[in-house]
């Protein structure tokens, strides 16, 4: 949650253009279906997905114009994981990179995003809330044993987002 306005905000403020990676999941679903990269909430879902994720990013960093510092690309998605940007910064490409989780989400909070879960049930807002913390604190624990920054998101949605923005923006 937060991914896709976090990349608006770079887009409106800064003028960073970018790519939900749901793009590059439908591509691949419709595309090579061999390789397993399919849509939807599976745990393993970033897993087949991440070669395809690190030679986007390396094509994406080497488009990117040299002479000019502040030239950047945004990747957003939820297939981009610390360990794909882990994988990606190893082969050197230039990389700032942020995890938002909402390892505090509850049914409340959920029920007032917008459109998110429209005419779901109280069980699919139980459920939908749990998987939400519990996959916010693996990123969490990922994040702390790879060195990559994750903001929580539970603890003020619009300060967590403005605390991200401000990371990505200052590692440029």
């Amino acid at each position: 949650m937060g991914k896709s306005t976090l990349a608006w905000m770079l887009l409106e403020r800064d003028g960073i253009p970018g790519c939900p990676t749901d793009a590059l999941v439908s591509m691949l679903q419709r595309a090579a279906p061999q390789h397993g990269v399919r849509h939807g909430t599976h745990p393993d879902k970033a897993v087949p997905a991440q070669p395809f994720l690190v030679e986007f990013i390396r094509a994406t960093a080497e488009s990117l114009d040299d002479s000019d510092p502040l030239d950047g690309y945004v990747v957003e998605g939820d297939i981009v994981t610390p360990a794909a940007a882990t994988a990606a910064a190893g082969l050197g490409m230039p990389l700032s990179c942020v995890f938002l989780g909402n390892a505090e989400l509850t049914t409340e909070h959920l029920r007032a995003a917008p459109d998110w879960l429209d005419g779901a049930d109280d069980t699919t807002y139980r459920e939908i809330a749990a998987w939400v913390r519990q996959q916010s604190t693996a990123l969490r624990e990922a994040c702390a044993a790879s060195g990559h920054v994750y903001v929580e998101l539970g603890a003020g949605y619009a300060q967590g987002l403005e605390r991200a923005y401000s990371t990505l923006v200052e590692r440029r």
